[in-house]
């Protein structure tokens, strides 16, 4: 009689066991609950670690549903995508961001997620008396106002012993810069790929191309619509561990990367395989990119950009939170 009293309970524990690790096996087995995004992306070198995300279905395995609105530079990405409305979350270096705090705050900062010192570029026409960097003297030079290529720019002639007023500036958008520079309308212009690979292509022998590795570099930076954190907090986590298994994936996959990424240009492999070879990767909230913005704000302010004379606080721009709760030893900007 005791033996038989002894089984029931065994027998119900028994049963409760092989339930709890039934829905446990199911619930490792159900896919995530589904959000949705539209994301900003621009298209440019430094996008490598949105591109393969897309490509590799990340964002889909992390239970975001995402729509991509492809724009030539992160600038446009941000000013006609994410601060109309029309996106949620977008990718752009990082002065356009820092411009930008001067005139709004309905945005935040999620994470920087790639470095680079060598992105950007001069093409300029030899037939124009432009062999070396100095011959940018008077010449008439473009490039998109108030962006990395803009401030890439600053940078170079000052290294070659030059400020804008020995050149003749004109700002002109991404698009608009090779033909302007096939057609004779302008000497030169600063940008990156793909459009100084096409502008080179275009002019053939008559191009020069200079570049000035170390000067300055700068990063690719994930920004969301605060409006969308508060709603649905899930879409910033999501989206960065997609970002955070494109970066592993990247790490392991070099030239598929390379590969993934020169379809999305429009470029050769080995170009992009050169780039990604100079790229420092890695989903971060570091101190760096704090100093970095100061920096170009100051620039900014001092080059007639903005019209505002108090730096802002980028730290209230910076939101820590999503990447801390998934890999808090990514996060060491000092607050």
């Amino acid at each position: 009689m005791k033996r038989r009293w002894l089984a029931v309970p065994l027998a119900i524990a028994l049963a409760t066991l092989i339930a709890v690790l039934h829905s446990l096996w199911v619930g490792e087995r159900r896919p995530p609950s589904t959000d949705s995004a539209v994301l900003a992306l621009p298209l440019h070198p430094s996008s490598v670690v949105a591109f393969v995300a897309l490509d590799r279905g990340y964002f889909e395995a992390r239970g975001l549903d995402v729509r991509v609105e492809l724009y030539p530079s992160g600038k446009v990405a941000l000013e006609e995508g994410l601060f109309p409305g029309r996106a949620d979350i977008a990718w752009s270096h990082e002065v356009p961001i820092a411009l930008a705090g001067f005139e709004r705050a309905d945005f935040a900062i999620l994470a920087s997620e790639l470095w680079a010192d060598n992105v950007n570029r001069i093409v300029a026409r030899r037939d124009r008396g432009i062999g070396t960097p100095t011959d940018l003297r008077g010449k008439r030079v473009a490039t998109q106002s108030a962006s990395a290529v803009h401030y890439f720019l600053h940078l170079f002639l000052l290294r070659h012993g030059m400020t804008e007023a020995d050149i003749t500036l004109t700002f002109l958008k991404a698009d608009d810069l090779t033909g302007a520079l096939t057609a004779g309308e302008i000497d030169a212009f600063s940008m990156r790929e793909p459009y100084i690979g096409e502008a080179a292509t275009r002019l053939g022998e008559n191009a020069v191309v200079f570049e000035e590795a170390g000067i300055y570099e700068q990063a690719q930076v994930l920004v969301a619509r605060r409006a969308v954190l508060e709603e649905n907090p899930r879409i910033a986590r999501k989206a960065l561990e997609a970002l955070l298994d494109a970066e592993a994936f990247v790490a392991r996959n070099p030239r598929e990367s390379a590969i993934i990424s020169a379809r999305y240009l429009d470029t050769t492999v080995a170009s992009m395989e050169a780039q990604l070879a100079t790229f420092r990767i890695q989903v971060a909230l570091p101190q760096a990119l704090f100093i970095l913005l100061e920096s170009e704000a100051r620039w900014a302010f001092e080059a007639g950009l903005v019209n505002r004379i108090a730096i802002p606080n980028y730290l209230r721009l910076i939101e820590t939170g999503p990447l801390e709760a998934l890999k808090p030893e990514a996060v060491t900007l000092i607050r």
